[in-house]
């Protein structure tokens, strides 16, 4: 079961959190003072950590099932201490292409060292020079389970509702519907590759919150007749949340196409940091960004020629 989130949420003081190798379902595991990789369990004590500030204003993370917090021990990766001392504080640093780098809090002038994953191979960690990119998940109860905002109050993605592992988990009720009213959402553009029943648009008419179903398959390039739909269900719409199944691969595909349309120049490694997963998928969203600015160039042509005199 993977943690819920992209691994992007925001550190906030009292939340509980799951600390995942970004971009895997790996998270931070406490077993007696050891703190190593392990594959996500739902509701496992030892891989809860709860973000606490001590009097200086340093941040610390506590593991639930130990009651200690994380830190550094004979300069080793521990989890041994049940005050929030000076070994025990850290710096998250939000990493552009998602995640976060975990440092050492520095001491009297000692290097900020970060946390590392000792080789590929290994559960372990341990402090080094190497950057490991870490994710963020906050463990709370939501039907829509990587939730997240692409752009605060306009444009939200996420898994589809109920989701647990088939695109068909899908289901809109009273719940879920509670969900999208209470952050404000009266738009939806699902790439899931089932639609939902006639009665449950009615629920989204009734609750007047707008669906569109673009169909999707995984790792699988849409259309540019798909991409043009996906602009048009968000284009002139209110707040809107995408989703697909996972709410990756052709969630981020659609992110990635709005801000096409939007204007923004995009590389491989925006699509990445967005979720698209395969090259056909990134193929043919360059063919897409190709045809705007095409489109855009004959645009300002057009209005430059009107604008010369007459002779």
């Amino acid at each position: 079961m993977f943690p819920p989130g992209r691994g992007n949420d925001n550190l906030n003081v009292g939340d509980r959190f799951a600390i995942s190798l970004f971009s895997t379902s790996l998270v931070f595991t406490a077993e007696g003072e050891r703190v190593y990789l392990n594959e996500y369990k739902v509701k496992n004590e030892k891989q809860m950590w709860v973000c606490q500030m001590n009097s200086d204003f340093q941040i610390g993370m506590r593991n639930e099932h130990t009651g200690c917090f994380m830190g550094w021990n004979r300069d080793q990766f521990r989890c041994a201490v049940p005050h929030h001392e000076p070994r025990e504080c850290f710096i998250f640093t939000r990493l552009k292409l998602g995640g976060y780098s975990i440092r050492s809090n520095p001491q009297s002038g000692t290097k900020r060292w970060p946390i590392q994953r000792v080789n590929s191979s290994s559960p372990d960690l341990k402090f080094g020079n190497e950057c490991t990119p870490f994710g963020l998940h906050q463990l709370q109860d939501s039907v829509f389970r990587r939730f997240e905002w692409v752009v605060p109050g306009r444009l939200a993605r996420s898994s589809a509702p109920y989701y647990d592992g088939e695109d068909s988990d899908e289901a809109i009720n009273e719940t879920s519907i509670g969900f999208l009213v209470s952050h404000g959402i009266n738009n939806i553009i699902s790439l899931n590759s089932t639609e939902i029943s006639s009665r449950e648009k009615g629920r989204l008419r009734a609750a007047e919150i707008m669906y569109s179903h673009i169909k999707a398959l995984e790792f699988t390039a849409p259309t540019q007749e798909q991409f043009d739909q996906i602009w048009n269900a968000y284009e002139k719409a209110g707040t809107t949340i995408v989703y697909c199944g996972y709410g990756d691969g052709r969630t981020g595909m659609a992110i990635s196409a709005i801000q096409l349309f939007e204007g923004r120049i995009l590389s491989d490694l925006d699509y990445r940091a967005n979720g698209v997963q395969c090259p056909s998928q990134i193929e043919a969203l360059d063919v897409l960004g190709e045809r705007i600015h095409r489109r855009a160039s004959i645009t300002d042509c057009i209005c430059h020629c009107l604008s010369l005199p007459f002779k």
